[in-house]
């Protein structure tokens, strides 16, 4: 490394390092906004911590506050939610345990219904090769044909001929 180099690189040394942790906290600090957003209600069922409208609501919001100011970090806080609370304010279960099938269960039900799709649309096709791809019923007949050997096909022919005389 050159002289040069040295003085052009000395400036951006020196801002890293006199950084102070002080700077850098707001940027790293939690806060209330997002941990509020993280825990649901454990008094307004069904809504965030954020969202909750009740006195109790405003109560515990006021505790993260408290607990944001005295440094704790959104896992810390959460943590304590769930201690108090139990596992009900969390907004999704934790893939652990017997919570695992929360995340499993709909996964299953997925493939199994891809799974059924699979099988009933196999078993169609088999049962149209039997029949030679020819499909059965009314439909059956083509599109030209002047009266085939149904009677109510000969029956609408004639009275379509009659009609157009």
């Amino acid at each position: 490394m050159n002289i040069r180099t040295a003085f052009l690189l000395a400036p951006a040394l020196a801002a890293l390092l006199s950084g102070s942790p002080a700077q850098a906290a707001p940027e790293l600090r939690t806060t209330v906004e997002e941990v509020t957003g993280a825990i649901m209600s454990p008094v307004c069922p069904g809504k965030l911590l954020h969202d909750c409208p009740s006195a109790e609501g405003a109560q515990l919001r006021e505790l993260v506050r408290r607990k944001v100011m005295a440094g704790e970090t959104k896992e810390q806080i959460v943590r304590y939610f769930v201690d108090v609370y139990g596992i009900s304010v969390l907004p999704k279960p934790p893939a652990e345990g017997f919570l695992l099938t929360a995340w499993l269960l709909p996964l299953a039900a997925l493939l199994g219904g891809f799974g059924v799709v699979i099988v009933m649309v196999r078993a169609w096709t088999v049962r149209a090769r039997k029949r030679g791809g020819r499909p059965e019923g009314p439909a059956a007949a083509p599109a030209g044909s002047k009266g085939g050997g149904d009677p109510l096909e000969k029956r609408l022919q004639r009275e379509l001929s009659e009609f157009d005389k």
